[in-house]
């Protein structure tokens, strides 16, 4: 019993785990570990430069108040401004190899072209989901025969879905300009919406093919088969045919009615 329902068993993982997706983010980090650590260094650097300022400006105070000689007030002033140069320009290397250590951190910790596998795993997850229920849209549209406007809205959902899932999983290179990717994105989205709509429409009709054959086997089950030998029993009983509004004729031909129209349909 359990062989048998494996399948179905297997198709609800399936589809949980796809419109579930999304949540499985946080079982990742935004961030790497390097890349946290490094972060707090920035703040290290910046206290760095205004406690350095705020020194060379103390003690050139210190100095002009010990000196009333004007060459010599020229001569502070211009140390002051080497100094505060110096001491810039020691900052921004500082800065600049944070920057680049910074940036090294977050390209190692990045996922296709994406900040992390975090973001892409939920981004991916949310598309998921919006496919599953737009292929789903569209099948319920096409069994209950709804007008081409609902599977118009169903198709664009599919179309949106193919878009962003082409964009997350191929788009990581820049090396055209962003409107000639965008178009190609596009016209492959539109290909597979077209794939996806012909597939579904092709499941629907092997669906259907089955749910007439269990309406016609449940025909004549139901209505078909009691008329029959009812009235077979009772020619057989009182060897006489039953008064009934329905002759045996009439019952052969609305049976050979339900088969050819099954048939036909088929």
């Amino acid at each position: 019993m359990m062989i048998n329902n494996t399948p179905i068993i297997l198709k609800g993982l399936v589809t949980f785990l796809i419109v579930t997706m999304s949540l499985f983010h946080v079982f990742f980090s935004e961030y790497s570990y390097q890349y946290t650590e490094h972060k707090k260094i920035y703040k290290s650097i910046v206290e760095s430069r205004d406690q350095g300022i705020m020194e060379l400006l103390e003690n050139h105070n210190k100095k002009i108040e010990n000196t009333s000689d004007k060459d010599s007030l020229i001569f502070l002033s211009q140390k002051l401004i080497t100094d505060y140069k110096s001491h810039r320009q020691k900052i921004s290397l500082e800065l600049k190899n944070y920057k680049k250590t910074k940036k090294q951190y977050y390209k190692e910790h990045s996922f296709r072209g994406r900040s992390s596998f975090h973001f892409w795993v939920f981004v991916f997850g949310l598309v998921s989901a919006l496919m599953f229920f737009s292929c789903k849209s569209l099948y319920d549209d096409i069994v209950n025969g709804s007008t081409y406007r609902f599977q118009f809205i169903s198709l664009t959902g599919i179309a949106i879905s193919f878009f962003w899932m082409i964009h997350l999983t191929f788009f990581t290179q820049e090396d055209f300009t962003k409107n000639s990717y965008f178009l190609m994105i596009l016209v492959c989205a539109c290909l597979a919406t077209f794939f996806t709509y012909f597939l579904v429409k092709n499941y629907t009709y092997k669906d259907d093919i089955i749910l007439k054959q269990l309406s016609l086997i449940d025909k004549i089950k139901t209505i078909h088969y009691p008329r029959v030998a009812l009235k077979a029993l009772y020619a057989e009983r009182n060897d006489k045919a039953m008064l009934a509004t329905d002759t045996v004729r009439e019952n052969a031909d609305a049976f050979d009615h339900d088969i050819v129209t099954t048939l036909k349909d088929v």
